[in-house]
């Protein structure tokens, strides 16, 4: 097998260009040991079987973050068959540097001069073969958008496999004193017996340079591997070029590195009058506004999350009624009476159940990726992070920390997941501490439940206090743990590329969010279905069903005397229905509908119509239908109304059969019911985030750091909910 790893700085395409080479064939995981996301493929070209490896986009090989360290120990260690250095035609100085970073390391290496369609419709001009013989290498030019080059490539790339890992003494061409005192570093080292074994895995040009340096990342691994000793000639030389320059010896590498790279690009590059940045430039000006930046920035989130629930809500009902009343009317049919009630229920409400309540989100989470990902290769998501850079530096965290916890308004799972963007642990963890106290839209349905049982026409203004409240708690948390060292990241400016606003391709927006969504359902199914499946049998048992009378209700009424101080502790029905919530959020609505006795009358056998499997599909098709196309005017609705509004009263009786009227019984006649239901609400607003969400939490940070989620959402929201009602029973 060959291996090829893409290497570059970030937003220069290099996924884009696996995948178009590729296909769908991407993998994604994480790197052995840490967080940093891994994306690799295999494929068969010609009878060659070939794996891409997509390395973190870097500018430097500095070990001073992960993803540097990850690109550069990959390289030297993993001897991949050929680099290919991707880099973004339209801005080569900046890009170039890595390449001069990436010749030092002495590997085979072919350059893709990637978005060379822009750079063609810019006006540039290229003298393509003095450019080569500059560089020291072949280079091809490519577009993953056009597809232009990719074959060309993938045949450079296979001839110069063939040849050999062998090291290449590429021609660095320093200034002249620095490359003088270069080569008199490097002839010491071909008579340094010590340092023969190291030259030959990783090259005379790097390890000079490294130790001229005194990279200790690099020193601490020889010492460790080879026993070296630091020679004094080095520190001799070193010493030299610090008081020749007046710098640090880090710093005249890296600027003789620029010189180079200036050189280069003035004998073979030059430019229109036509400015790549213009467009750019004057867009920013509009959207990156110390005034205008923010409230443009909320409105786009707004109709993002408006257009993202919008339109799939008519799909998600649909998937709703199609798991339950379609597969669910055939799979009783199929099992029939035969069997134990057990069984029976363990099938219909435990497994069936289970798979529904992970499968209706899909639509969700399509929509979701679907539009981040418009808004990730068009560039604005990094702008994002500069916007809100300084509010969130208050933190302790930087601007790229805000975008998971604006998604966690309209979903925990991908808000978690998207903490991957952030550049250290400490930052990673504190953020994915704060993020599951925004008021998903999972929470939503137990909101309008109990908005309509108790608050009518108020209901409005008490779902938007709770978005406050999850906002505000969360702001806290993160005052409180930012003093604890597992938070504490390095007080970093935000150093972070604006690319240049492109038009996303199609293709690859739907590679991605295909990718994104079919992880999302293969995590949530692995784990959601057990907790299910607990969930039911502490239901179900001990009384065959009888839900007041189960393990749940015992647990309720044991604990209530612990949750009095709370308000709504006082009836073992809404303890018991915390539990349930750490499945779903939604599960309290049905939980509720089980466990209390509604005045109204469920739909009479009599008023049921018997229907043939060929009826009952062709509704299916209709419904189907009809939910496309209400998914399609949801989307160009543009509206983001419905973020905030929660169902009437007249709509949640008839979908929760009776709950409304039998959860106003909860605390008919109290005075407090009104305070006791928005504590109950408050307490499922902050309380343990779903199983699907923990799953996600432990994915990422391991089984500690969750045990340590849980115990903070469970010590939080006990402390609102009580402050909340014992301060305001003294209002009423």
């Amino acid at each position: 097998m060959i291996k090829i790893a893409f290497a570059g700085n970030p937003n220069v395409g290099k996924s884009a260009l696996i995948n178009a080479i590729a296909g769908s064939n991407l993998k994604v995981g994480n790197w052995p040991g840490v967080t940093v996301e891994k994306k690799e493929a295999e494929f068969t070209y010609n009878g060659q079987r070939i794996q891409f490896i997509d390395l973190p986009g870097v500018y430097s090989l500095s070990p001073y973050t992960l993803e540097e360290i990850i690109t550069r120990d990959f390289i030297l260690q993993e001897n991949p068959d050929v680099v290919i250095n991707v880099v973004d035609s339209t801005n080569l100085e900046r890009n170039l540097y890595l390449t001069m970073l990436l010749k030092e390391l002495g590997k085979p290496m072919i350059m893709a001069l990637n978005f060379y369609d822009e750079f063609e419709k810019l006006n540039y001009k290229l003298d393509l073969k003095k450019f080569q013989e500059h560089i020291g290498m072949e280079v091809v030019l490519t577009s993953a958008l056009k597809g232009n080059g990719l074959k060309e490539l993938l045949d450079k790339v296979i001839v110069r496999a063939k040849e050999g890992k062998k090291l290449v003494d590429y021609n660095l061409n320093f200034e002249s004193y620095l490359q003088e005192e270069l080569t008199y570093i490097k002839c010491n080292m071909n008579q340094d017996e010590s340092l023969k074994e190291i030259i030959a895995k990783y090259g005379i040009d790097f390890t000079a340079i490294k130790l001229l340096e005194n990279d200790a990342n690099f020193i601490g691994h020889i010492e460790k591997e080879y026993g070296f000793k630091y020679p004094d000639y080095f520190g001799k030389v070193t010493k030299e070029l610090e008081e020749r320059y007046d710098e640090d010896i880090e710093t005249i590498f890296a600027e003789s590195r620029y010189g180079i790279v200036k050189g280069i690009l003035a004998q073979t590059f030059t430019t229109s009058m036509k400015s790549r940045l213009d467009f750019t430039d004057k867009v920013d000006k509009i959207l990156l506004n110390r005034f205008l930046g923010l409230p443009i920035f909320f409105v786009i989130i707004a109709g993002l999350m408006g257009t993202v629930f919008n339109g799939s809500a008519p799909l998600i009902d649909w998937i709703d009624g199609f798991i339950n009343d379609y597969i669910g009317k055939y799979v009783e049919m199929f099992i029939g009476n035969g069997i134990p009630d057990w069984l029976h229920s363990l099938i219909v409400d435990g497994i069936l159940g289970g798979v529904g309540g992970v499968v209706v989100f899909i639509p969700l989470m399509l929509y979701l990726y679907f539009f981040l990902a418009i808004l990730e290769e068009s560039g604005y998501m990094s702008r994002v992070a500069f916007i809100m850079d300084k509010i969130m530096r208050k933190l302790g965290l930087n601007g790229r920390a805000f975008v998971p916890m604006v998604l966690g308004f309209g979903c925990t799972v991908p808000a978690i997941y998207a903490t991957r963007t952030l550049e250290d642990e400490p930052s990673r963890k504190l953020t994915a501490a704060m993020a599951p106290f925004m008021s998903c839209g999972a929470r939503l349905p137990v909101y309008g439940l109990f908005t309509a049982a108790f608050f009518g026409a108020k209901a409005g203004m008490v779902v938007m206090s709770l978005y406050v409240v999850g906002i505000v708690v969360a702001i806290l948390v993160g005052l409180v743990l930012k003093n604890f060292k597992m938070f504490q990241a390095e007080d970093k400016s935000l150093l972070i590329e604006l690319p240049p606003y492109r038009l996303p391709s199609f293709k690859i927006i739907i590679k991605s969010t295909l990718r994104r969504t079919g992880e999302y359902f293969k995590k949530a199914t692995t784990v959601i279905m057990g907790i299910l499946i607990i969930l039911w049998a502490l239901t179900y048992f001990p009384n065959d069903g009888d839900a007041s009378n189960s393990y749940i209700a015992k647990f309720g009424k044991t604990f209530t005397p612990i949750m009095s101080p709370t308000g709504f502790g006082n009836r073992w029905e809404a303890v018991a229905a915390i539990p349930p919530s750490f499945a779903a959020k939604e599960v309290v609505v049905g939980f509720m509908a089980q466990v209390l006795t509604a005045d109204s009358t469920l739909e009479s056998e009599d008023e049921k119509t018997d229907t043939t499997f060929a009826q009952d599909t062709l509704e299916q098709f209709k419904g189907l239908a009809i939910a496309i196309k209400d998914s399609a005017i949801g989307i160009v609705s543009f509206d983001v109304g419905g973020l905030f509004a929660t169902p009437d009263a007249a709509e949640v009786e008839a979908e929760g059969l009776g709950v409304v009227s039998a959860t106003k019984m909860l605390w008919a006649g109290d005075p407090l019911a009104s305070l006791r239901a928005y504590s109950f609400m408050i307490f499922i607003l902050l309380v343990v985030p779903c199983v699907v969400t923990l799953a996600a939490i432990k994915h990422e940070f391991g089984t500690k750091f969750t045990g340590f989620i849980i115990m903070i959402m469970l010590v939080v929201p006990y402390i609102a909910s009580t402050l909340i009602f014992q301060v305001g029973r003294l209002f009423y």
